[in-house]
């Protein structure tokens, strides 16, 4: 089932031009609907899956439900909005990612962490001193790193059943008539 396939369609002046109006019918993408996932706080809706680079949600729907068109799926499981900044990248796309958004400071420490994984300030006020020193047992964590472990906490994706997905196809058909 495609995506937009049951999504109503609008007239719509494509072209926008000020001195003529051209309608032309389209698919409404703005159209939104929530599914019930009345099951969504049952572990056993789902199945667990760590996504490996190049995994796509059109690739994981052919291996979960044999219909690639069910990669909508995958995304509404994994509570994806923006299938390009929800979706793990690529260690490449990563890499390119981090350098344009942090051009030269792509290793310099975004923060600090104590033994624990605690975000913690790299120093702090020693009364007794008086002065500014260093917290003891923090790691700096550069921009790089950040975003390596923020796109690796991407790849735990729960897929729903294939089992279940009928009535979710079911529910979605109606939700949008």
């Amino acid at each position: 089932m495609a995506y937009f396939k049951y999504f109503k369609k609008i007239s719509y002046d494509v072209r926008g031009s000020q001195d003529r109006l051209e309608i032309d019918t389209v698919t409404n993408i703005l159209q939104r609907v929530r599914l019930r996932l009345d099951g969504i706080k049952y572990r056993s809706f789902f199945a667990q899956h760590t996504i490996h680079d190049g995994e796509t949600p059109e690739y994981l729907a052919h291996q979960y439900y044999g219909d690639s068109e069910l990669h909508w799926i995958i995304l509404y499981a994994h509570q994806a909005t923006n299938p390009y900044y929800d979706w793990p990248l690529k260690y490449h796309d990563l890499k390119k990612f981090v350098d344009k958004k942090y051009g030269e400071k792509t290793y310099d420490p975004h923060h600090y962490e104590d033994d624990e994984g605690y975000v913690v300030d790299e120093e702090y006020f020693d009364r007794d001193l008086m002065s500014w020193v260093p917290t003891p047992g923090t790691t700096a964590v550069t921009n790089f790193e950040y975003e390596e472990k923020m796109n690796d906490n991407k790849r735990q994706l729960m897929i729903i059943r294939q089992e279940f997905i009928g009535g979710i196809v079911k529910e979605f058909k109606m939700l949008l008539k």
